[in-house]
């Protein structure tokens, strides 16, 4: 039995809810940054949690859409903290279930994270008619992945704090 597997069976429901804050945390926070950096590039800062916002909330065409309402900010915001408190939760779970059963942790997640994007995408084009269009496909996929990548790297350092010590002594893995 590995390391790894046996110091699965030792974590908490603590060590969870840790998990699940900080994978919450750091992949709403990513496409929330990487969205606000696009919106602000392109003139109107907060554009996108409004466009969702006027979406969910305003009962809006995403098309119709040109302006920041910061009341539809607000309602988009805590729906965002909402949601990724619960894909939080349910990434640390897997993660744990994973690192359990697994011989190959690392494609599971893998498939995981592909599995997620792939339902976010499909549902957004039913629940947010549009709003991909308007945001553009590959800025909400990249976005999408970069928050994969924190919540990745989160987990592979707190599962495996041995490693994390060796890439931060030695980044570029050279030899010494």
């Amino acid at each position: 039995m590995s390391d790894l597997k046996s110091e699965a069976r030792a974590r908490t429901r603590a060590d969870l809810a840790y998990e699940s804050l900080y994978c919450a945390a750091i992949g709403g926070s990513v496409i929330a940054l990487f969205f606000l950096v696009i919106d602000a590039w392109n003139g109107q800062p907060l554009f996108t949690p409004s466009l969702l916002g006027g979406v969910l909330f305003g009962g809006q065409a995403a098309e119709t859409i040109t302006q920041v309402r910061m009341d539809w900010v607000g309602y988009a915001t805590m729906l965002h903290f909402l949601v990724f408190g619960a894909i939080g939760t349910a990434v640390a779970i897997v993660a744990y279930e994973v690192e359990l059963h697994s011989r190959h942790p690392f494609t599971v997640l893998f498939a995981v994270f592909a599995a997620i994007e792939w339902i976010f995408l499909v549902g957004a084009m039913f629940l947010l008619k549009g709003v991909i269009g308007v945001l553009g496909f590959w800025h909400v996929a990249s976005a999408n992945l970069l928050a994969a990548a924190g919540i990745a790297a989160f987990l592979w350092a707190n599962h495996q704090p041995e490693a994390w010590e060796r890439f931060k002594h030695n980044p570029l893995h050279l030899q010494s």
